[in-house]
């Protein structure tokens, strides 16, 4: 029996192992949906609304680019809407977390194939890890100092998790067939989930080429799958050239100096990019001084020679998760070192020589940090939630699965008495640009009145149908997001954004987002509290909203509503 014999025949060994694992993670995350979970209310939290909106506005017929602006890839929100569908009573930041696992179990599952080959170290290696962060629902970078889950950037996380398996299939699989699937569907899933991740991933996939850890075919015969495959979705539908505009469009919004996001991410993430980048010297000194397990490829020119080593690949991918970190601060971005970290732990320390306990110290302060960080914040989760309270809101279906610790709730309602009884006072600080809380968005109390009054204008949407016979057939909210569509099971507004920032996510209000929001049966404006983004959103649609009639819904929540027949 040959060497490729013996690979194969261990390989398939590992296999029964590695699989059954990953069927029976699936199985339990598929559990865990069908369960009414309820879970603590964390900083930003009303990020995981824009996924409600847009799986509302998929249930009603609308479709993602072609007929609403997304600040990301429309792939992310088909996903959430087919999870819904299967999953009606899953938990929203769960469900949401979780949602391309269809796309990267299977690809995982590619890649297991292949390394499993070298043995049980690698596979698991890189399985475990991957596992782990596509489990939690966690960000590594605290946006407040008290326990919840983290809906804040729930994309970045799932462009991180690709990027992720990018570099694994870049360092460890070795079967061009394996890579050109693997890397057509990573690259198509990157493109269609956040563009500033496919850019993100672009040194390592090009290095992979330079250094012949990706042959010229596989790279010629990826593009194909990915141009075809695009051509192919442009003429049935032509979202491609639609989406591309979308990106120009934010980009534009987005061309703040770039120095300061890199020193911010840099800042936030100085534990792992301290420990990487000094990991990443240690190793090219171990290289220049002989040692053999840090040292290049024998084999290739000498560009290869000289970099295909583990300094160079620590070096970019801190490189690329840094890069990816300045569009999408606090995210798992550097998970994506984990393979080159891998690829060192396999080689025998002793090659290191005199540096091998620098090297491995190293490794574990670039790699632990995340890991910790994640860990800890589960604990705390599952320490304090069965004490929290629930949100009160029997109409929001699943959004409503949702709680926070007893003040916050009592802070909830004595701050909606001042913004009820002081709406002038809010009023003024909005004219100043400035927040009433510098933290407004990361409190709980803010975030649990959000879904309180969703819960309270609801119940007024319905009162006020029933009182007057006008039915409200689609509904737009003038805030970052607009989950109405999703609870009252109506149509959106077509052709505006979700995700409202004004600041970053907001195109030009061009004729054809004026005549359908002009023909928008309600459009609500929240004023608890009166807040400058809303105003500016609020000022934004007034042009498209001469014909509507402006009343108090409740006292949170104005509206204008179209007359009927108009």
């Amino acid at each position: 029996m040959n060497q490729a014999e013996i690979d194969d025949t261990s390989g398939r060994r590992v296999l029964m192992w590695i699989y059954p694992l990953m069927v029976g993670f699936a199985g339990v995350l598929a559990v865990l949906q069908t369960l009414p979970l309820v879970l603590p209310i964390g900083p930003m939290y009303w990020d995981v609304l824009l996924y409600y909106d847009a799986i509302g506005r998929i249930g009603q017929g609308q479709h993602p680019v072609l007929d609403f602006f997304v600040p990301v890839g429309p792939l992310e929100y088909y996903l959430a809407a087919f999870s819904d569908y299967v999953f009606p009573q899953a938990q929203p930041v769960l469900l949401t977390q979780w949602i391309w696992l269809p796309v990267t179990l299977p690809v995982m599952a590619l890649i297991m194939w292949d390394v499993s080959a070298r043995g049980l170290k690698p596979a698991f290696g890189i399985l475990l890890p991957f596992l782990l962060f596509v489990a939690l629902p966690f960000n590594v970078i605290d946006f407040y100092p008290y326990p919840g889950t983290d809906a804040f950037g729930i994309y970045n996380r799932h462009g991180a998790h690709l990027i992720y398996l990018v570099a694994a299939t870049v360092l460890f699989v070795r079967s061009p067939v394996i890579q050109t699937i693997v890397l057509s569907v990573l690259l198509l899933s990157l493109a269609f989930c956040k563009i500033t991740a496919f850019l993100a991933a672009g040194p390592i996939l090009l290095f992979g080429l330079i250094l012949g850890r990706i042959r010229l075919l596989t790279a010629v015969a990826t593009a194909l799958v990915c141009f075809i495959v695009a051509g192919i979705v442009e003429v049935m539908t032509g979202v491609v050239s639609l989406y591309v505009g979308d990106i120009i469009v934010l980009a534009s919004e987005n061309t703040g100096a770039l120095l300061p996001r890199f020193l911010t991410a840099a800042s936030q993430h100085f534990n792992v990019l301290g420990a990487g980048g000094l990991l990443a010297m240690v190793l090219l000194v171990a290289a220049l001084v002989g040692n053999r397990s840090a040292g290049g490829r024998t084999d290739g020119n000498l560009v290869v020679r000289c970099f295909d080593a583990d300094w160079f690949w620590v070096g970019l991918l801190l490189a690329c998760g840094l890069f990816y970190e300045t569009q999408n601060t606090g995210s798992q971005a550097f998970i994506m070192v984990w393979p080159a970290l891998l690829a060192i732990l396999l080689k025998p320390m002793t090659g290191y020589g005199r540096l091998a306990v620098p090297v491995l110290v190293l490794v574990g302060f670039t790699a632990i940090p995340n890991v910790s960080t994640m860990l800890h914040k589960a604990a705390r989760v599952a320490a304090v939630a069965p004490g929290y309270i629930k949100v009160d809101g029997p109409d929001l279906g699943p959004l409503g699965q949702a709680s926070v610790k007893d003040v916050f709730a009592e802070q909830a309602e004595r701050m909606r008495r001042m913004y009820v009884a002081h709406r002038d006072t809010y009023e003024a600080i909005a004219e100043t640009e400035a927040l009433p809380s510098f933290l407004q968005f990361s409190d709980p109390d803010f975030q649990y009145l959000l879904l309180e009054e969703m819960q309270t204008v609801t119940e007024a949407i319905k009162m006020f149908e029933a009182q007057s016979g006008q039915r409200f057939e689609t509904i737009l909210n003038l805030d970052f997001a607009n989950p109405f569509p999703f609870i009252l099971k109506r149509k959106g507004s077509y052709h505006v954004a979700i995700g409202a920032d004004p600041s970053r996510a907001l195109p030009p209000l061009t004729e054809k987002i004026r005549a359908a929001v002009g023909q928008t049966d309600l459009v609500l404006a929240p004023v608890c509290p009166v807040l400058r983004s809303r105003n500016t959103l609020e000022a934004y649609y007034a042009p498209a909203l001469v014909n509507h009639r402006r009343i108090s819904l409740t006292p949170c929540y104005d509206a204008y509503v179209l007359p009927p027949g108009t």
